[in-house]
């Protein structure tokens, strides 16, 4: 009889519980992060940055060829960055505003031995940091994002964002 009631009671507050929703990223009322990265963290910084790098003089002259470089995952957690770095590419090719070279090896071997096929003129890069902070009971996880647009030609930093 007790482990019916315990099992009774254990569905009762299991169903009793607060159902998952959606919260407005820039509203006042967020969900609290589980000291990770999540999708909305990339959705978030992957729009900013976009916006950012879009309005940069980088982008004022047709659609330059780009290249994604390496995104350095500097934090406790091991998650793909190519999540952040679609939210920002996917918008930018399907805008024209870039034209985006494959990174894989087969692709870069085929530029190295071909005249005619283009080369990147700006390559992506980044890191993504993490800051951890504990004052009692309580526990703060706190994410940079940051990225770096460089010129291939002439080697130097012509956009970066944090």
């Amino acid at each position: 009889m007790n482990k019916l009631f315990l099992l009774a009671c254990a569905v009762f507050i299991v169903g009793c519980g607060t159902p998952a929703t959606y919260k407005d990223p820039t509203g006042r009322e967020l969900v609290v992060s589980l000291d990770k990265v999540n999708i909305q963290d990339f959705a978030t910084a992957g729009s900013q940055m976009l916006q950012s790098m879009v309005s940069s003089p980088s982008f004022s002259k047709g659609a330059p060829v780009l290249q994604l470089g390496t995104i350095t995952n500097d934090t406790a957690d091991n998650f793909d960055t190519s999540l952040l770095l679609s939210k920002i590419t996917v918008p930018l090719v399907n805008a024209g505003r870039v034209t985006l070279l494959d990174n894989d090896a087969t692709a870069n071997a085929a530029r190295g031995s071909r005249a005619n096929v283009p080369q990147p003129e700006y390559v992506l890069k980044g890191k993504i940091l993490e800051d951890r902070s504990n004052a009692g009971s309580t526990r703060q996880s706190s994410f940079v994002f940051q990225l770096t647009l460089v010129e291939v030609k002439r080697g130097v930093a012509v956009w970066t964002d944090e």
